[in-house]
Order: structure tokens, then C-alpha cells, then sequence
């Protein structure tokens, strides 16, 4: 009896840690950001990370739950340092005016699929010069998109793609009226 109580009490103790966010193992990474032709760093490029974990509920309805959301700019040799969580979600968003925006979860301008992309210590971002067969407006839209809970440096760093972004939708109202 003695043995079944203790098993229970230690499941319900892992549970609970478990579903903690304390639990999740927040640590501190670097990275750097460099120029994918020249392998220079990039000075003041916006890093964004958004950390999500399954929020509470029946299967395929839970949804998701934001654990944390951080921004920063590079320095002077293209580091940056951004939380790190074990057994979270997240999405990695980088933007340098000039650049097309990296994304750890799709690849501007085919919107394909990024594979075997971990957020790490040491990592190595490399972006790629924003060539003028782009389309502006599709650019915009991508990186507004994959920032959408932004609201610090980060934000402020794509405002000109986010007027681009809103002026494209306006074009489009008064297109369809």
C-alpha cells in the first residue's frame, strides 16, 4: 500500500512539473547574424523569438499558449542572445532592412518548409540580400506574419515593411469596392 501511495505522489509530483512553465527549462543562447554571401556579421539586424507550448484542452482543439516572447538587435559583430526553452515550440523571425527576412518556420519567397532548423547555442543565421525580382508587398507580408505578437524593437525595426503591408491591403479594399 505504502509503495502504491508513494508511485501515485511521485507521478502527480511529475506531472505537475511537467506542465509548469519553470519546468519547461528556460536557459540563454547566443547566435550571430551574418551576411550569406560575404559571412560578415550583421550589425543591428531584429531578432524575434515567440516560445508557445500546447495549451490545455480536448485533442486537436487545445490550441497553443505563449510561454514568452523576446526581441534584440544584434551588435556590432552580428551576435544576439535569446531565451531558450526545452519542450516548447517557438518561432525565430530575423529582419535587417535590405535583407529578405529569415523565418525558422517557412523560406521567403517559396514559402517552403525550413527542415532541420534547431534553435542552438552558437547558431548561425545567414541572410541572404533582398533581390529586386521579389515582390515587395509578399515580402511584407511575410515578415509582418511571422512577427505577429512583436511590440518592441523588433516592431520597430519592420515598420517600413508593415506600411508596405497596410498599403497593399488598402490598394486591395478599394480595388474590390
Amino acid at each position: 500500500m505504502r509503495k502504491i501511495i508513494l508511485l501515485n505522489s511521485l507521478i502527480l509530483i511529475f506531472i505537475f512539473l511537467t506542465l509548469s512553465t519553470s519546468a519547461w527549462g528556460r536557459s540563454i543562447i547566443t547566435g550571430q547574424v551574418v551576411d550569406a554571401e560575404t559571412g560578415k556579421p550583421i550589425e543591428n539586424a531584429a531578432v524575434y523569438i515567440c516560445w508557445t507550448k500546447p495549451a490545455g484542452g480536448p485533442p486537436g482543439l487545445a490550441g497553443t499558449s505563449i510561454v514568452e516572447v523576446a526581441e534584440t538587435l544584434t551588435d556590432t559583430e552580428g551576435f544576439f542572445k535569446i531565451p531558450k526553452y526545452w519542450f516548447t515550440e517557438y518561432e525565430l523571425t530575423v529582419y535587417k532592412n535590405g535583407y529578405v527576412c529569415w523565418n525558422s518556420q517557412q523560406i521567403f519567397p517559396t514559402y517552403e518548409f525550413r527542415k532541420n532548423f534547431r534553435v542552438k547555442d552558437g547558431m548561425v543565421i545567414k541572410l541572404e540580400h533582398f533581390k529586386e525580382e521579389y515582390s515587395k508587398e509578399k515580402h511584407a507580408i511575410f515578415t509582418t506574419v511571422s512577427s505577429s505578437w512583436s511590440e518592441g524593437v523588433f516592431s520597430e525595426a519592420i515598420k517600413p515593411e508593415r506600411e508596405i503591408h497596410e498599403e497593399y491591403i488598402l490598394r486591395d479594399i478599394n480595388r474590390r469596392k
